[in-house]
């Protein structure tokens, strides 16, 4: 123990990276852990829109959406939620299903639609490419 404290106290450098690297750990694992709990797969997302009770709200620029889409998505890009929010409102009792093109941008904003008001908002897990492996049918030109 007495190595150790004299490491400590002759390699503060070392001691002091080695603890932010076990801090961005930590951080790492509960935003995975947030990610995962607020995701679900496309299975999920299927029975949820099929059963009218989500509205699937695409995040990615415009161009993007009017290429390819979930079936009867809302197309709000993540630049613009704040501004754009009354194009939701009228389905403020609904599931929000936010997706990007893999899933990365969507806490983000499902972090702002939850500080706008709305209260169950999930992330398509993987996104529009996960949709489209899993063989799922996509509007838009392409």
């Amino acid at each position: 123990m007495d190595r150790v404290i004299e490491f400590s106290t002759n390699h503060p450098l070392l001691i002091a990276s080695l603890l932010a690297v076990l801090a961005a750990l930590v951080a790492n694992e509960y935003l995975n852990y947030r990610r995962s709990r607020q995701a679900i797969d496309a299975t999920d997302a299927t029975r949820l829109y099929n059963q009218d009770a989500a509205v699937f709200i695409d995040v990615r620029n415009e161009n993007a959406f009017q290429a390819s889409h979930l079936p009867g998505a809302v197309n709000i890009p993540m630049a613009y939620i704040d501004q754009r929010q009354d194009r939701l409102k009228r389905f403020k009792q609904r599931t929000l299903v936010v997706y990007c093109d893999n899933g990365q941008r969507t806490l983000k904003a499902i972090q702002a639609l939850e500080g706008l008001g709305w209260s169950d908002v999930r992330q398509l897990r993987g996104g529009i490419n996960a949709w489209r492996e899993a063989s799922l049918p996509t509007e838009g030109r392409g």
